[in-house]
């Protein structure tokens, strides 16, 4: 078998030929490497390779979208909009004890070795500015644009590190971003003479590479007022939580150590401030079955003290590092899979709303690491070949968003859509941008009109004293003030997100086929001052990452505290 490393020359002369096509597809791509191969002792260039070779010869001459496309590896990864880069914190004792979770030393909880993130965070010893230029480097060696990050930190309660770690953490990431491509070199020096979390941020606002959106993950009882005050401090926008299930019962028997009740707060907390809130649901717990499981996946969407914006599904599996592989070996636990787990799993994306976002249906741990549980690692492609035999749908945005289905036709209708529900102490709508069949989602924003004449915080009284909370004061008394806090969102309405998906198109850039920079996220900022002035709120403010704010200014919008806001 032919070894070699293909020469330089060899690769350019391979991509010269491919640029000399009119509308390319990978047929000619692949036809021009064997032609160039016949009769020589190299292999197949990697697509990384070929990239390069390609960047190199189009210097002068300029992009062709019709090349990167196919040369693209995983369209997946940017065709939501952004560019998600994943790491990983460090290992740290994590408050929880669930018979679940993994316990590997090395890692973080919950996390074990082998996944793709942690064995990268694991090889660059977790730290924040390696693995985001790392990432970034990968995902533009395959034909990805990597500019608009959106930067997911992992690695189990979020909130229980010190914060002296976690300001450092992301200030290393910010770093990281600002000292990538050569647009923003001139940065390097002045952000290493202050070397302060706010001197990053502020210098990422006009970085070529910018963080424009950050998430973290936690637990529902580690959410409490401080803490929200530091997150927005940090620059995060989004905050997901390991809900797993709700049923007190089903969380007492997990060892979960908080409740129902830790969730209502946490979400109301969050959705009070503007953050976008996701949920972690586990379907298979002990102590559940199939049909409890997906009463309470309807129940996420039917009360609305939960409405999540986002729900991960991950399917109870067995690990052998966890507690629940001596229950599994003892047979006092028998994994959900097979066919009820499957019809569990239909049931539950047929119920999701057009709001809701389900990004997965399966924890990705390699099959060598469950000793229990399913291991079909295409879970979500044999559900929907399931539904479509039965004619079933999924509202998820996820199996609508632009970048995941067919280009819509020059002369297709584009309408926006309200979608308008109560939730955690407010109002929600959901204003889209879709087809006529709301079958693909161009742009959408999340607009909250919180309760008025202020934004009080409550759960029910009854459950007060079920809140596993580490704040006692909170645990005692739920009514708390956001407005003492956040004092900027005063007789403000919340934009919690705005999003448009398909093909990741960096700021200041325009493509004729692209959905981004089409002006849809303009117009739908527009509908949403006219609603929220409609409605009675004086000021409409932003959870605006770290590097769109520029976009907000160019709105019209100001920083006041870590929010954008307008007057009305």
């Amino acid at each position: 078998m032919p070894q070699a490393v293909p020469p330089r020359k060899l690769m350019m002369a391979i991509m010269a030929e491919v640029l000399a096509c009119v509308n390319v597809t990978p047929e000619m791509i692949d036809a021009a490497m064997r032609k160039h191969l016949r009769g020589t002792d190299y292999r197949f260039p990697k697509i990384s390779e070929l990239i390069t070779a390609y960047r190199t010869l189009t210097k002068q001459s300029g992009r062709r979208e019709d090349i990167e496309r196919c040369l693209r590896c995983k369209h997946v990864r940017t065709d939501s909009g952004i560019a998600p880069i994943t790491v990983l914190t460090k290992p740290y004792p994590c408050p929880g004890k669930c018979v679940y979770c993994p316990r590997e030393a090395r890692m973080p909880k919950s996390y074990v070795a082998t996944e793709p993130a942690a064995a990268r965070a694991l090889t660059l010893h977790f730290d924040p500015y390696a693995q985001v230029a790392r990432r970034v480097q990968s995902l533009e060696g395959n034909g990805h644009d990597a500019k608009k990050i959106e930067l997911i930190v992992k690695g189990g309660t979020w909130s229980a590190y010190p914060w002296a770690y976690r300001q450092w953490f992301i200030k290393r990431c910010f770093s990281a971003a600002n000292h990538l491509g050569s647009r923003n070199a001139h940065h390097a020096t002045r952000i290493k003479r202050y070397g302060t979390l706010k001197a990053s941020q502020k210098a990422n606002e006009s970085a070529e590479y910018r963080i424009i959106g950050l998430t973290i993950e936690t637990r529902p009882d580690w959410v409490t007022p401080q803490e929200i005050v530091r997150l927005r401090e940090l620059g995060v926008t989004r905050v997901e939580m390991g809900v797993q299930a709700i049923d007190d019962t089903i969380l007492a028997l997990t060892k979960r150590g908080c409740t129902v009740a830790d969730t209502v707060r946490a979400t109301t907390l969050l959705k009070a401030a503007g953050f976008k809130v996701d949920y972690h649901f586990v379907p298979g717990q002990p102590g559940s079955t199939p049909e409890h499981d997906v009463a309470m996946f309807k129940q996420l969407f039917s009360d609305e003290r939960f409405c999540p914006d986002m729900v991960k599904i991950y399917p109870c599996v067995v690990i052998p590092s966890a507690e629940l592989a001596e229950w599994h070996r003892a047979g006092t636990f028998k994994p959900l899979e097979g066919e009820s787990l499957l019809e569990a799993l239909i049931a539950m994306k047929v119920a999701v709303p057009y709001y809701c976002r389900l990004p997965r249906v399966v924890r990705d741990f390699p099959a060598q690491e469950i000793s229990g549980g399913s291991t079909t690692s295409n879970l979500r492609d044999v559900i929907k070949q399931r539904m479509q035999e039965r004619g079933l749908v999924c509202h998820c945005l996820r199996c609508r968003e632009a970048g995941h289905r067919e280009a819509l036709s020059p002369g297709a209708n584009v309408k926006l859509f309200v979608d308008e529900y109560r939730n955690a102490q407010g109002t929600e709508l959901f204003l889209s941008m879709e087809n006529e069949e709301r079958t693909t989602c161009l742009s959408f924003l999340r607009l909250r009109l919180p309760d008025r004449p202020a934004v009080i915080l409550s759960a029910v009284a009854s459950d007060a004293t079920k809140s596993t909370c580490p704040d006692r004061s909170i645990g005692k008394d739920l009514r708390v003030d956001v407005l003492r806090l956040l004092p900027e969102l005063r007789d403000s309405a919340i934009v919690r997100e705005l999003h448009t998906y398909g093909q990741l198109v960096h700021v200041g850039d325009k493509k004729a086929d692209a959905v981004q920079h089409q002006g849809h996220g303009q117009r739908l900022m527009q509908e949403a001052e006219k609603i929220a002035k409609a409605r009675g709120y004086k000021r409409l403010a932003v959870i605006s990452g770290i590097g769109v704010r520029g976009y907000y200014r160019a709105l019209g919008y100001r920083l006041a505290g870590t929010y954008m806001r307008k007057t009305l």
